[in-house]
């Protein structure tokens, strides 16, 4: 059995990459990739840029380890070797929590380009419609930015794009790119909701200049665990509430506190 090249194909696939588009982005030739998938075996100083195309470690690349973890599990080991999950003893609003998200700690394009596929896909599998993707200043603007170019380049979706400004420039301007209009339909795309407060305050400065429908609120984890409950209300459940958006996160926080608990991090 040919287990590296069943894992390619099957990996190749499900990303939605054709046999020379997976060849162009690991600089080899589209023959090499064919003769992977039909026997052949990639040499060792290709793995490295395999494993990051498919964000997969080399033992899940080479089928130790692939069935292992589900997306979710997968994502967290992926903030985990960022540094962006910190494991500790942290105080949230009153409420102790085993780990720290710091999405600070996002710093090369290669994982921006991940978490803006990541965030895609998210969206893609909502089946969600809207006019314009709105990041929010700061960490969502690099985050918007991603998630922005990899619907267009993975989905050939095309959309409106802005992102806020926490001050007017001096024409008064509060957005750079595209100003919501009237009417529109907006993405709002995030970091992290925990209480929500910040993301409310934003959300009411933007609607003040325009009369957009928020539909849906995208962010890498939804902060709010279970235990939470009695120390701070849902931000999350809050936004629900008050504009009838979805929430769309990569993760929860129960999937990390799970994903800690099973020793998967």
């Amino acid at each position: 059995m040919n287990r590296i090249g069943d894992n390619i194909r099957l990996l190749r696939k499900a990303k939605g990459v054709t046999q020379e588009g997976l060849a162009e982005a690991v600089h080899v030739s589209f023959q090499a990739v064919s003769k992977w998938e039909n026997g052949g075996a990639p040499d060792i100083d290709t793995l490295p840029a395999l494993a990051s195309f498919f964000g997969v470690s080399i033992d899940e690349l080479m089928g130790f380890k692939l069935n292992a973890f589900t997306n979710r599990e997968r994502f967290i080991r992926f903030m985990a070797d960022t540094g962006a999950l910190k494991r500790g003893s942290f105080d949230l609003h009153g409420y102790q929590s085993e780990y720290y998200v710091d999405s600070e700690r996002f710093t090369t394009n290669a994982q921006y380009a991940k978490l803006g596929e990541y965030f895609a896909d998210c969206i893609r599998e909502s089946g969600l419609i809207f006019d314009s993707i709105v990041g929010m200043a700061y960490h969502g603007i690099s985050l918007s930015v991603a998630t922005a170019l990899a619907l267009y380049n993975k989905y050939g979706i095309t959309v409106n794009y802005c992102h806020d400004r926490k001050l007017a420039d001096s024409r008064g301007r509060e957005f750079c790119g595209h100003t919501p209009e009237d009417g529109e339909r907006v993405l709002i795309v995030d970091d992290l909701i925990n209480s929500g407060k910040t993301l409310l305050g934003r959300i009411e400065r933007m609607r003040e200049n325009a009369d957009v429908t928020i539909v849906a609120v995208a962010v890498i984890v939804e902060r709010y665990e279970t235990g939470m409950k009695e120390h701070h209300p849902n931000g999350a459940d809050i936004l629900r509430e008050k504009y009838g958006a979805r929430i769309l996160s990569v993760v929860n926080g129960d999937d990390i506190a799970h994903a800690i608990e099973a020793g998967i991090v």
